[in-house]
């Protein structure tokens, strides 16, 4: 569905049109020649389709705008928008002989219409109660398969009048098989009704949905009989409505308890990630600092930095694949094995190799991990390191300018079992700097869908290379701001600096 976010624009300025034409029409088209109740279904048409623009502007400008539940009701607000304007067309064409054509085809397109509406209609409540089991997707291929045949014979009276005709006067009739018009909604009615009831969705949904479903049901049966009454997709759009209000009303509450439980999981990564600095202030001989900004409200990059002993500090950088929740509990994984490994005092590369490994051994959901571990010597300011798919570091020598460090990747951590890492290894001397971040920052995106890229991450370094750690932090991070604008963040962005200082020793 999330290919469908472009159409949201047009579906608002298509009803709008479709209003416009609509009030239009009814004023140019002679009212005085129509009988009182034409009159009256010319207004109930107008007025819904004013209602439907106006839900589906309010559907368009909120912030779940592009969920596929949301996508699913503006999409039967549209198709039941054109069909109340078709409702209008063919009350103004009635008995109007020189538009005999024009009736045939508003007729049959009213008539192909609510079929489609129908099957939007089962798409939606199947998608809102989270009906996917074998039964449910069995029904959704007969309802699929019997479609297009249904919509076919609609446009049969173009040739021969099956549900209906229009006579040489420009008078509508209905004919003598108007009512398998309602076969397709019997059918879709009878599958919605059994897929439902045998779902595990709440029983106050399942109500909601049959007591809803049964006014245009009874809005039909009201009217069968009364050809000067056409409110069945007013009806319609009534029971839409409510029921949205209502699964609606059932998601804000699920939403506000998953919120709650978001913000609580924020707080546990917080804790787990180093977040007092300075981090070691009795320690001259480094200055280190690292933040992370989620995307959502928990995110899948971490970082982490530790003493292996007095004479060694650990620097961790990682990315794990996908967002939310799921790659926040496996982060929290991943960085325990990391830094267990880690203060066994083994080298980089076998650190990587053996988290690998206990990765790899469970890992049913297939996620992975891109590392970048180095291990700094503070005595001698020999920094050894091991990239496991991540990005290249940034170094800076005390009286140069930030560039890439193309190091030797292997591959990410969690894709196969026997990957083995290499490292390698970099002599700091004082003053140099390094950076270490995720993608997020040089895949940072603007509105127009440009990249923040890795040249504008090494100019914002460049400012100000004499700074703090800290400082060159937050002036990577206002190039991003002043970049992406107010752009919806898609990524975690993380990042650590370290500025080595020199050994006591030395």
């Amino acid at each position: 569905m999330k290919k469908a976010r472009w159409l949201m624009p047009f579906g608002f300025v298509m009803l709008t049109l479709l209003l416009c034409a609509g009030i239009a029409l009814a004023f140019v088209s002679g009212l005085e020649r129509l009988e009182p109740s034409w009159i009256f279904n010319l207004g109930a048409d107008i007025v819904g389709i004013f209602i439907c623009a106006v839900l589906y502007y309010g559907c368009m400008m909120g912030r779940d705008g592009e969920e596929e539940t949301t996508l699913l009701f503006v999409s039967l607000l549209s198709t039941n928008g054109f069909l109340l304007f078709l409702d209008e067309c063919a009350w103004l064409v009635q008995g109007v002989p020189g538009l005999r054509i024009w009736n045939i085809t508003v007729n049959a397109l009213f008539y192909a219409g609510g079929i489609v509406l129908l099957y939007q209609f089962w798409r939606y409540i199947r998608y809102a109660l989270a009906l996917d089991d074998k039964r449910a997707r069995l029904s959704s291929l007969i309802l699929q398969a019997a479609l297009i045949p249904t919509i076919l014979l609609c446009f049969v009276n173009f040739f021969y009048p099956l549900y209906f005709s229009v006579d040489a006067a420009g008078v509508y009739r209905r004919e003598a098989y108007y009512p398998l018009d309602y076969a397709y909604a019997l059918l879709s009615v009878i599958i919605l009704l059994i897929a439902m009831f045998r779902s595990d969705a709440p029983k106050r949904q399942k109500v909601v949905v049959v007591s809803f479903v049964a006014l245009p049901i009874l809005n039909a049966v009201l009217t069968y009989s009364a050809f000067g009454i056409s409110t069945q997709y007013v009806a319609t759009l009534i029971s839409i409505v409510l029921i949205y209000c209502v699964l609606f009303s059932d998601r804000s509450k699920s939403l506000a308890a998953t919120q709650t439980e978001l913000r609580t999981a924020t707080q546990i990564q917080e804790a787990m990630l180093p977040n007092v600095f300075p981090p070691y202030p009795e320690r001259s001989e480094f200055d280190l600092y690292a933040s992370m900004d989620p995307a959502r409200e928990v995110g899948g990059d971490f970082y982490d930095f530790f003493l292996v002993d007095d004479d060694h500090l650990c620097m961790v950088m990682a990315d794990v694949s996908g967002k939310g929740v799921p790659a926040a509990l496996f982060m929290m994984a991943s960085k325990i094995i990391l830094a267990n490994n880690a203060k066994m005092g083994k080298s980089p590369a076998q650190i990587l190799t053996d988290t690998n490994a206990s990765i790899c051994a469970n890992n049913r959901e297939e996620m992975f991990v891109t590392v970048w571990l180095g291990i700094l010597e503070i005595s001698t300011g020999r920094l050894t390191a091991a990239n496991a798919g991540h990005e290249y570091p940034a170094l800076r020598r005390a009286d140069g300018a930030f560039e890439l460090f193309k190091d030797k990747h292997g591959l990410v951590i969690g894709a196969m079992d026997f990957a083995k890492y290499k490292e390698y290894e970099i002599q700091l001397c004082p003053g140099d700097k390094l950076f270490v971040y995720t993608d997020g920052v040089p895949e940072a995106t603007d509105a127009q869908t440009e990249l923040f890229g890795t040249e504008r991450m090494l100019a914002a370094l460049n400012e100000a290379p004499d700074g703090t750690p800290e400082e060159i932090l937050k002036t990577v991070r206002r190039a991003v701001d002043g970049f992406v604008q107010g752009a919806v963040q898609f990524d975690d962005l993380t990042m650590l600096c370290l500025e080595y200082k020199g050994s006591k020793q030395r």
